[in-house]
This record gives structure tokens, sequence and C-alpha cells, in this order.
């Protein structure tokens, strides 16, 4: 297939997020240089309009439309925002080869002192050790090397131009040797092909072995363009796989699969993926990064609420519990002032704070106990590479 770029300058480059992405990938802003990606992996869920707009999926992974004032726009719209953890980069080759804007980014982002999250397939990301290392001393780095689990086969099926796995592997290991935060991400973990315990098991003791602190693992989502693509390869790969999936999945009132699979089944991912981990010494999520400051105590509390909702989901409780916990952590994540001090000044405080009734106070009481502790503490060790520094000095931009 040929491959076309097309150059534009974009209006706006950085997403605000209304709420942090907790607890995922705790990224408050997202920026990337490219639209389109050349390995076009069947289940991508970009492929959506949300990311593509009024573009043809079908040309996701035939156009790669370039920001070419990606570098410019992102320094300006930095220096106006408050520091936060920015995803961003996209290192697909060949279009960071020719352009190098995520390098670019990157070096825009350790001017302006601003934690960076990547989430990567693609180990040409190891080209830019050296600014992410220096990005991890004056802030916080965060990589997340992508793969739904490392069977050829089911590669082959619904990723055959993705970047190899073992690749990806060494990438892993030279960021970890190099002092960075690094862990996998299993998304999308494949159903009834990728999900059973020997596929699951060798993705975290590789990720484990290479230097990796943590692993988040998610189910596969299948809606429009992203959906077609991933049914034929599925048909493709073993022609009762469809079936199965639509069993799964179950079907809307029109007779079109769900786009999401049962909450069950999410639980049950979940829990596995949870269990491995804590066999071979694994996080099953990743840190949040909490710069000092008089609102430390505020964003690491939501990271407690933001954990005993995903707890909770694992456990199948009721969607309102879950609920009540996720609109707490976004209440006390956005507190202008210390939510330690409010209830210094009175213990009803917490509860009289929106979204926060009197079970979600309980937990909160109990996780400022154990805050003075926290506080002092630097670094979180994870088998053989450290978390980094959980507190680090920063200011915000005037």
């Amino acid at each position: 297939m040929k491959l076309t770029f097309e150059e534009y300058q974009a209006r706006q480059i950085v997403r605000v997020h209304r709420h942090v992405d907790g607890p995922w990938f705790w990224t408050r802003y997202s920026a990337h240089p490219y639209v389109g990606c050349r390995s076009g992996c069947s289940f991508c869920y970009l492929r959506s309009a949300d990311y593509l707009g009024k573009r043809n999926p079908d040309t996701f992974d035939t156009l790669i439309q370039v920001k070419t004032n990606v570098v410019e726009q992102l320094h300006a719209e930095l220096s106006r925002l408050p520091r936060d953890v920015l995803a961003c980069g996209d290192w697909q080759q060949p279009a960071e080869t020719r352009y190098r804007l995520s390098r670019r980014m990157l070096e825009v982002a350790l001017e302006l002192a601003f934690p960076v999250f990547v989430v990567e397939r693609s180990p040409l990301l190891e080209r830019d050790l050296d600014l992410l290392a220096a990005i991890g001393r004056r802030t916080w780095a965060c990589v997340v090397i992508s793969f739904s689990n490392l069977s050829p086969q089911l590669k082959d099926a619904f990723e055959p131009r993705s970047p190899g796995l073992r690749r990806r592997l060494r990438c892993m290991e030279r960021l970890a040797s190099a002092g960075i935060l690094v862990g996998a991400s299993l998304m999308p973990i494949i159903p009834f092909v990728g999900d059973d315990e020997a596929h699951l098991d060798e993705a975290i003791r590789m990720t484990a072995a290479h230097g990796g602190s943590f692993v988040l693992g998610a189910g596969m989502s299948m809606s429009g363009a992203q959906a077609t693509l991933t049914w034929e390869a599925a048909a493709r790969l073993d022609p009762r796989l469809p079936e199965r999936w639509r069993t799964l999945y179950g079907e809307e009132p029109d007779g079109t699969p769900r786009s999401s699979a049962p909450r069950e089944h999410q639980a049950r991912l979940g829990r596995q993926v949870r269990d491995l981990c804590e066999r071979h010494g694994l996080h099953s999520r990743m840190p949040r990064y909490v710069p000092a400051g008089p609102l430390a105590v505020n964003r690491w509390i939501a990271e407690q609420l933001f954990l005993k909702c995903w707890e909770l989901d694992l456990e199948l409780a009721s969607p309102s519990r879950v609920w009540a916990y996720r609109k707490a952590a976004w209440t006390v994540d956005a507190l202008p002032h210390s939510v330690a001090d409010i209830h210094r000044r009175t213990r009803a405080g917490l509860q009289q704070l929106p979204d926060v009734d009197d079970a979600v106070a309980r937990d909160i009481e109990h996780w400022l106990a154990e805050w003075p502790a926290q506080s002092r503490q630097r670094v979180r060790a994870v088998g053989p590479a450290a978390f980094g520094p959980l507190f680090e000095s920063s200011t915000e931009n005037p």
C-alpha cells in the first residue's frame, strides 16, 4: 500500500482533559504530531471519528497527516498551562524518521519542565533515551511499551506491520537500564486467543525480565472500522472465532455486536493480570506523578480514590459505588486548598465536600493518617528498577 504524507498547520496541539486519566496513565494533557499510523493494527481504536475526524478510516494507515507547526505551537500552549503530566509524541516509522517531531516535542517538555508520559509500540523510541532520562531527572518521565501479547501468530493476524515484539522488549530493557520508569500495556487483550493464563503469564514474566515495573491490561473494544477489520482478522485466524466473539459481546438492538465485552469479562481479566503481576513481583497499576507543594496531598488522596474505583470494578461492586469513589476522586483532585487542612479544621469538613459521602470520607480520613509517612517517601522501588522520585520540587508556570 502506497504511503502518503500530508503536511498542515494545526490550530491547537495540546488537548486538555477534563479529568486526569486515573487510575490508568494519570495524564492531564496530550499532544501528538501525526494523524494516522503506518502500522495499521486492526484493533487500533484510533480509527474512530474522535481521532480521525471526517477522514475516511480506510486511509488510517496510508495517509499520515503531519502537524508541521507542532513544536512551536506546543511551546506556546504549554507555556500558558499549569505543569502536569503530558502524553506526547509518536515514534512511528517512517514518519518520525523523516520529520523527527517527537524528539523536538521532548525538547520542549524538558525546557518547560513538564513531566512526560509515553505509550509506544515502536523501538525507535530508544533514539531519544537521552532526552527521556533528562526529563526524568528534572521532573518525571514514564514509558509504557505496548503489546497485546508475545505470540508471533497473533501479531501476524492482527498487527502484521507493527514493530517486532522482541525489539519492543529490548527497548524496554534499555529504558529501564537508563533509570526510566517503564512498564507494559497489554492492550487489547484479545478474547479466547490471547486471554488465557499462558499468554498473559508469558507477557508479564517477560516484562519483569526486561526491567518493567508494572503491567496494565485491558480487554478489547470494537466499533466502526476498527471492529470490521478486527472481525475480518479473527476470521482469517480461526473461522470459529467471530461467532465466539459474537456470543461474548452480545448484540445491540439493530443486530450489530456491542463495542465492549461484559463487565464480568473485563473484571476477570483485571483480576488475572493483577494476580500474575503479584506472582512476578510487579505492580498492576502505574504510580502517579505527585509534585511537591501544598496540593501534593490532594493528588495522592485522589490517586487512592481512583485505585479504589479499580478495585471495586474488579470485585464487581455496584456501579453506583464505583461512581461514588470516582466523583470523589475528581472533587479532591480539583480542590484549590489542601484536603488535609480542610480535615484538620473540622472533622465534618470532608463530608461537606461535593460528592464525598460518609463511607468515602472515612477512607479519606484513613489515608490522611498515612500521608505523613508517604510525604517523606521519595522513591517507590519495585524489583530491580525504582519507580523514581515520588515528589519533586517544582513551581507552576507563570
